[in-house]
């Protein structure tokens, strides 16, 4: 049986000003649905990777219009009806040239705001999957969120679950009086992968990186202070503007570090969901055990095909993302 990749967080409607504009200039906006863990759901389903989505939503029409998407594209659901009736939204202003992007959310008091322990029944959900997936999101947003996050994973372990976790610290999001690093280090001591960036760990763990050789030193403190980790990944970026960037990604195992080869990302559709898009192409190697090398590749090419996608869903396929890599992301027409 192919076991379920099961994901756990909060499903928004992303709302964007059409053709790069400000959001004061706009008098209309495009709705998009989002969320890290549905947009990695959805990417390891049209690679063939069985998932399911927890969350809370209202029931409503917004919420089944916002369902059917996650539905189109092979994505099981294990959605918490909620007698409150709000859907969480965030606002999306794309960046342009030297402008950059910005976010506004408008999530406070939504359905899955209110999810308190005892309300999923996680072991039930687990008996058909091997793999569990949150980030550092949910228990951004509220105390409450960090109970339910501590009995998913405590519910993950004793079931026997591969656990994968995103860092994605949000800075607009801490606002309950509680610090990142006072709640996250113990949350991620439950995880077997980690996608992890330079500034976060440092935030979370209070760790010093040597300057000159960050990207190993950075795995090297992770594992100090996450011990139980076996994988590591991350990317490097270099923004020479919203519209051009570097991008590389790596991959830690063992006390080894599996490289990507470099692309420049000349055009950029869209930043969002690029490293949802990675940490999805990490799931898939690591659970479909491919080798560590191929693994990092295509992880990479999946983060470099998603700035090309609009919407933070990325649609590729896995033959799209493999041809990234054959054509080291030159873009050539296939005919």
């Amino acid at each position: 049986m192919n076991k379920k990749v099961a994901l756990f967080g909060e499903y928004l409607l992303r709302l964007t000003p059409p053709s790069q504009q400000k959001i004061v200039q706009a008098d209309r906006l495009e709705m998009h649905w989002a969320g890290s863990e549905a947009n990695i759901a959805v990417s390891l389903s049209i690679f063939g990777n069985p998932s399911v989505y927890i969350t809370a939503m209202p029931g409503n029409e917004l919420a089944r219009a916002g369902l059917s998407q996650l539905y189109k594209y092979g994505v099981e659901t294990a959605a918490l009806t909620s007698t409150h009736n709000r859907t969480g939204i965030y606002y999306y202003e794309s960046g342009q040239g030297a402008r950059p992007g910005r976010i506004i959310y408008d999530r406070e008091y939504s359905a899955f705001s209110f999810l308190k322990k005892g309300d999923i029944q996680w072991e039930k959900i687990f008996e058909t999957a091997d793999w569990f997936h949150w980030s550092g999101i949910t228990p951004a947003l509220n105390q409450n969120l960090v109970e339910v996050c501590e009995e998913a994973l405590s519910a993950a372990k004793q079931s026997g679950l591969k656990v994968s976790a995103d860092f994605n610290y949000r800075n607009t999001l801490w606002k309950y009086g509680k610090k990142p690093a006072e709640i996250m280090p113990a949350l991620l001591q439950y995880c077997d992968v980690l996608l992890a960036d330079i500034d976060t760990a440092k935030l979370y763990f209070g760790i010093e990186p040597d300057e000159n050789n960050l990207v190993e030193s950075s795995f090297k403190l992770i594992k100090e202070k996450l011990p139980q980790v076996k994988h590591i990944a991350m990317t490097m970026r270099v923004q020479e503007s919203a519209s051009a960037n570097q991008y590389i990604g790596y991959l830690w195992h063992d006390g080894n570090i599996h490289q990507s080869k470099p692309y420049h990302i000349q055009q950029i559709a869209e930043r969002i969901g690029a490293g949802d898009a990675f940490m999805a192409g990490i799931i898939h190697g690591l659970k479909n055990k491919l080798p560590l090398d191929e693994t990092i590749e295509f992880a990479t090419a999946c983060g470099v095909i998603k700035h090309s996608i609009t919407g933070d869903f990325n649609i590729a396929t896995s033959d799209e993302v493999n041809t990234v890599i054959k054509q080291g992301g030159s873009g050539k027409i296939i005919r």
